[in-house]
């Protein structure tokens, strides 16, 4: 992880997996790239909110495939990255309209990541804490997730 991409990330929200830690970063650091854009156009191009869904899909596949690896029941965690897809998808697009509460709509999304980080995410880490060799992929993940 390089610094300037683990600057976006607080410390309190490292969860301990190099990767996952970096994914999380650069989730972050997008969303203040997409807060600067932004700025002077105050709506999101509907290309910036599709990249921003598609590095989530990737992360989520990430996490999955972590867990399938270690042999973690993730149905329940799927089912939240699901959900967050949905909604974090849903405002998005509402942020992509003219007159639209931006700067709202990315500050929900940044909570929305901080909370799953915070609970689920520090939950798949103590998971995964017992299967230390895990940590590593013995094969890249699917680039769908």
């Amino acid at each position: 992880m390089n610094e300037d991409t683990l600057r976006f990330l607080p410390a309190a929200l490292h969860i301990g997996i190099e990767e996952i830690d970096a994914q999380h970063a650069e989730l972050f650091g997008h969303l203040v790239r997409l807060k600067r854009l932004c700025l002077n156009i105050n709506r999101l191009p509907a290309n910036e909110a599709d990249a921003l869904i598609a590095r989530l899909r990737k992360h989520f596949s990430t996490e999955a495939h972590y867990a399938a690896e270690a042999g973690i029941d993730f149905a329940a965690h799927t089912i939240r990255h699901q959900t967050m897809l949905e909604q974090v998808s849903k405002a998005l697009k509402g942020a992509s309209a003219a007159n639209a509460d931006v700067f709202g709509v990315l500050r929900y999304v940044e909570y929305w990541f901080e909370r799953h980080i915070a609970s689920e995410d520090q939950e798949l880490a103590a998971n995964l804490a017992p299967h230390p060799n895990q940590h590593a992929f013995t094969e890249a993940p699917p680039a769908n997730g």
